[in-house]
C-alpha cells in the first residue's frame, strides 16, 4: 500500500501550505497548521491531493435501526456527567471538520481538550452557527434550509470531550478527521494569529463571492492555464470533441454555454471525459445531471459546479498523466424531434502533470435506480485508494404528496468499517425539517451544499453537497449510500445521483 502521507512532505509547514513534488524515502515529521487546515475550504486546486486521516462521525442516529434519530434524545449523547450530556468523546490527535444540527438551542456547549478540567471553549449552542462569535463566522457557519452547520476546524492534540449543558440534546452530527503522526498539532485556541486571521478571511471572501469564475482557484497547480474555446453545433447523433491534450497536465476548469438547451425532462446530451487513454470514460453523465439541473430546470449554483445565467461551470481540477479527451454526445431519440444545439465551450488547462503518488484522477459515478424494498441506494462503491468529494441527488417519489423517503439515513464505509451514519436525507445535505415553511421547502444554493428543489404535491426533491476539508479518504475500499424511508427501505422512489471522487483508477 502506498503511504498517503507522501504528498504531505512539505505541506503545512509553519511558513505555508505549498505542496512539494520532490519526494524522499526518509520523511520529516508532518507539521500541522490551522491556517492550512481552514484554507482547504478554498484551495480547490488541492482537491485532487490525497489526504491523511480517515473521516468519522458521531451522530444522534437510532442505533437500533429505527427512526428515532434525535427526536427522543435517547441516542444524542454517550453518557451523563452530572446534569450535563457528553455528546462526543474524541481521542486525538484529530480535528473536528463539521458540526451540524437541526435543533439549536440556547444551552451551552463546553469543549474540554486534552484532559483539562476546565472547558477551553464555552459557547451557546445556537451561537456556533449564528455568526456572532469569532472565529465561528458567516458564511462558514450558518442556519439555512432548516439546518445549522459549522465548518470552522476545531483541532485537538490528545482528546476533545464535548458536553451539552441542557436537559435534552436532539439532532447532531459531529464530523472529525483522525490525524495520527502530527507531533506539533496544538489544540483549539480562540486567539488566532495574524496568519490564521488572514486565512479565515480569505475563505470567507471566496464563500461570499457568488459569481462563478475559474480565476478564484487559479493557484498552485491550477495556475498558468491556457484557454481552449470552441463553438459547436450539435445535431442528434453527433459526437463532438471539445478538448484534447496529448501530454500530461490538468484541466483547472471548464464551462459550457447554452443552459436553456439542456432544460426539459429529457437528458439526451452527455458529457464524456477519458483520462490517459483508459478503456472506460472517467466521466459519462448527462449534462443536466452533472451540472445539478432539477426536474428539467437549472438549479445548482455552488462555488464548484453548477449553472448561472445559462453558463454551466465546473472548477473541479482534473489532472492526468499523458492524455485527456472531453466530448459531448447528442443521443438520438427515435420518433422525437430534436433541434440542433449551439454551444460554446471553454476549457482552462496547463501542463502540470499529475503526480501519481500524491494525486488522484477525477471520476464520476452516474446512477439512476428504483431501489428494491429492503435495499440501500448506492452512491458509490469503489476498490482502491482515493477520496470522495461530492454528491448530487434527485428523488422522485411515487406516493402522492408524500416525501417520507427523506427519512432515510446515509451510511459511509471506509476500508471495511462504517465511519459515518447520518440522521436523515436532508440532514446529509446540511438541511433539516422538510415540508416546513422556511426550511427544506424550496431550491436554494449555498457554497458547498443546497436544495435543488422541493415539492410536496409533486413528491420530489433534490440536494447537493461537496466535501472539501472533510473529503472522505480511503486506502482499500469505499462505500456510500442512503436509505429510502424511515425503516426497512420501503418507500417507493426513483433516485438519480452523481458521485464525484478522486482515485488511482476507475
Amino acid at each position: 500500500m502506498r503511504n498517503i502521507t507522501l504528498w504531505f512532505i512539505t505541506a503545512c509547514l509553519l511558513g505555508g501550505c505549498s505542496h512539494s513534488t520532490t519526494f524522499q524515502r526518509v520523511l520529516p515529521p508532518i507539521q500541522y497548521n490551522w491556517a492550512c487546515e481552514i484554507e482547504q475550504l478554498r484551495r480547490i486546486d488541492e482537491l485532487p491531493l490525497y489526504r491523511p486521516g480517515i473521516v468519522e462521525e458521531v451522530s444522534s442516529y437510532d442505533t437500533t435501526g429505527g427512526n428515532q434519530d434525535g427526536f427522543s434524545g435517547r441516542y444524542s449523547y454517550i453518557r451523563k456527567e452530572g446534569d450535563k450530556l457528553v455528546i462526543a468523546d474524541l481521542k486525538g490527535p484529530g480535528v473536528i471538520e463539521r458540526i451540524w444540527t437541526a435543533t439549536p438551542t440556547n444551552d451551552t456547549l463546553e469543549f474540554y481538550f486534552d484532559g483539562e478540567q476546565a472547558p477551553r471553549l464555552r459557547i451557546c449552542f445556537a451561537d456556533l452557527f449564528s455568526g456572532k462569535v469569532y472565529p465561528f463566522v458567516h458564511p462558514l457557519c450558518g442556519n439555512q434550509l432548516g439546518g445549522c452547520y459549522c465548518y470552522v476546524p476545531i483541532p485537538y492534540k490528545q482528546s476533545c470531550r464535548i458536553l451539552f449543558c441542557g436537559p435534552k440534546m436532539m439532532f447532531e452530527q459531529i464530523e472529525y478527521r483522525n490525524l495520527n503522526g502530527y507531533p506539533n498539532l496544538k489544540s483549539y485556541r480562540a486567539n488566532l494569529t495574524a496568519r490564521e486571521k488572514r486565512a479565515l478571511a480569505s475563505v470567507c471572501k471566496i464563500w461570499n463571492d457568488t459569481i462563478p469564475s475559474h480565476t478564484k482557484y487559479a493557484m498552485g497547480k491550477s495556475a498558468d492555464t491556457q484557454l481552449t474555446e470552441k463553438h459547436i453545433t450539435l445535431h442528434p447523433g453527433d459526437v463532438a470533441t471539445f478538448f484534447e491534450q496529448s501530454n500530461g497536465g490538468r484541466i483547472a476548469g471548464f464551462e459550457i454555454d447554452g443552459g436553456k438547451a439542456f432544460e426539459g425532462t429529457t437528458k439526451d446530451v452527455l458529457l464524456e471525459a477519458v483520462w490517459d487513454d483508459a478503456s472506460h470514460p472517467a466521466i459519462r453523465v448527462s449534462i443536466a445531471d452533472f451540472f445539478g439541473y432539477a426536474f428539467g430546470k437549472q438549479s445548482m449554483q455552488s462555488m464548484l459546479l453548477g449553472c448561472r445565467n445559462g453558463v454551466n461551470y465546473c472548477y473541479l481540477p482534473a489532472p492526468f498523466d499523458r492524455h485527456a479527451t472531453m466530448k459531448l454526445l447528442y443521443v438520438k431519440s427515435d420518433g422525437t424531434y430534436q433541434p440542433p444545439i449551439h454551444i460554446t465551450t471553454r476549457v482552462w488547462a496547463n501542463n502540470q502533470i499529475r503526480n501519481d503518488y500524491t494525486e488522484g484522477r477525477l471520476y464520476t459515478c452516474w446512477r439512476q435506480e428504483f431501489p428494491k424494498r429492503g435495499e440501500f441506494y448506492r452512491f458509490l462503491s469503489h476498490k482502491g485508494r482515493g477520496h470522495y468529494v461530492g454528491t448530487i441527488l434527485l428523488a422522485q417519489g411515487f406516493w402522492s404528496a408524500n416525501t417520507a423517503f427523506l427519512e432515510g439515513d446515509d451510511s459511509t464505509y471506509v476500508d471495511g468499517k462504517m465511519r459515518i451514519h447520518g440522521t436523515g436525507t436532508e440532514d446529509y445535505f446540511n438541511g433539516g425539517w422538510y415540508a416546513m415553511p422556511g426550511r427544506w421547502d424550496r431550491r436554494k444554493s449555498l457554497p458547498i451544499h443546497g436544495a435543488l428543489d422541493y415539492s410536496l404535491p409533486l413528491s420530489h426533491t433534490g440536494g447537493y453537497r461537496f466535501f472539501l476539508s472533510d473529503k472522505f479518504s480511503f486506502e482499500q475500499d469505499f462505500y456510500t449510500g442512503i436509505e429510502h424511508g424511515e425503516t426497512d427501505n420501503d418507500y417507493p422512489v426513483v433516485y438519480t445521483s452523481v458521485a464525484f471522487y478522486y482515485a488511482d483508477a476507475l
